[in-house]
């Protein structure tokens, strides 16, 4: 019986583990937003995957000559940008200059930014800017983000999945400020894989708790014939 109680806890343990990761599955995602002569590309942000802890990621791809960019987002809502309260990227431009060992020649040279929600961050509307500067001339245009709470359910793109325009955008950071994303063993996958484990346990435990019960069988056989002779 002893054997049995100890499939029983492995399999159990199993299933505990199983369980836990289905809750926390919730994995960073990266919603990414181009930034052209016209702007962002994709301005108003209403998608319901777009939750808690998820990020924007501002790429800027406006050629014009002398052109730079810098994003604000208006995070306690008092429709004012302060650098103090609110998130201010650094000046971006379309690309910035490298060395012969491909390193910034600039180190303050960026061409990305990336703002992070936090995890309990107020859910509703924010509001964002995207201010264009070309030899001392601003255009300035203002657009909503809508953050969801995030209820840790299936409903929205799986975890490590990109969703947005230029997705295909690389997503880890360069030595020229790039982004580029990363092929790990996501938590999706570990999820998949304690299950099958979780599987292969019970059958092993159903398995171990049939064979003792045939060995008890036939010992209490063995036992009835010894005393009868």
């Amino acid at each position: 019986m002893g054997k049995a109680w100890m499939g029983f806890g492995i399999a159990a343990l199993l299933v505990t583990i199983l369980a836990s990761s289905s809750v926390h599955a919730h994995e960073q995602q990266t919603l990414t937003i181009i930034l052209n002569d016209s702007g962002a590309v994709v301005g108003n942000i209403s998608d319901p995957a777009f939750v808690q802890g998820n990020a924007l990621w501002f790429k800027m791809h406006d050629t014009t000559e002398n052109a730079t960019m810098q994003i604000g987002i208006d995070l306690n809502g008092d429709g004012v940008l302060n650098s103090t309260m609110d998130f201010m990227s650094s000046t971006l431009v379309e690309a910035c200059e490298l060395d012969e060992n491909g390193s910034l020649v600039d180190e303050t040279c960026a061409v990305s930014a990336t703002y992070v929600f936090p995890l309990n961050a107020t859910v509703g509307s924010y509001q964002y800017w995207v201010m264009k500067d070309v030899n001392n001339s601003t255009t300035n245009w203002t657009y909503e983000i809508q953050l969801y709470e995030d209820i840790h359910d299936d409903g929205g793109p799986a975890p490590g999945d990109c969703f947005g325009a230029g997705c295909d955008d690389p997503v880890k950071t360069t030595d020229d400020g790039e982004v580029v994303e990363s092929d790990g063993f996501s938590q999706n996958d570990l999820v998949k894989l304690t299950a099958v484990v979780a599987g292969i346990g019970v059958v092993f435990l159903a398995l171990s708790i049939q064979n003792e019960r045939k060995e008890n069988d036939k010992e209490k056989h063995y036992t009835t014939a010894f005393e009868e002779e």
